[in-house]
Parts: structure tokens; C-alpha cells; sequence
């Protein structure tokens, strides 16, 4: 039971963090950047949710997953 509260602590860590990376630029083309980032959050957002819902949630995969948003976000605000 210990790990589950530990898992949702770090899946409202996550949601934090991807969020604010997220949110859009405002230039002209920050829009469409705005929606291929949020949208990469989206998914591996669901992704942990779900496998903390399955009961398979694994710190490794968590640190791969805040990884790839972050450097995402960070990619997408540099080419805008």
C-alpha cells in the first residue's frame, strides 16, 4: 500500500511538471507546437495512469516517460 501512495505522489509530480512544460508559446506558430507537446504529455500521462491503475507501475518507466516529455517540450520551444 506504501508504493501506490508513492506512485500517485509521483503520477500529480508528473502531471505537474508535463503541464507546465506543455502549455503553448506565445508566438505565431506556439499553437501548433502547443498541441504536439500537450498531446505527448496526454498520452504518457494516460500511460502511467493506467499502469498505476493495473498495478504495474514501475519507477524506471516513470523517469523514461518524464524524460521524453521533457525533452520534448524543450525541442518544440527551440524550434519556435
Amino acid at each position: 500500500m506504501q508504493s501506490q501512495w508513492k506512485a500517485l505522489i509521483a503520477l500529480l509530480l508528473f502531471f505537474v511538471v508535463g503541464f507546465l512544460l506543455a502549455c503553448p508559446l506565445l508566438t505565431v506558430g506556439g499553437e501548433a507546437g502547443g498541441y504536439c507537446k500537450m498531446a505527448v504529455f496526454l498520452l504518457l500521462f494516460f500511460r502511467l495512469a493506467w499502469c498505476m491503475y493495473k498495478r504495474k507501475f514501475r519507477f524506471r518507466d516513470y523517469f523514461i516517460y518524464l524524460a521524453i516529455v521533457i525533452v520534448v517540450c524543450i525541442a518544440v520551444d527551440y524550434q519556435f
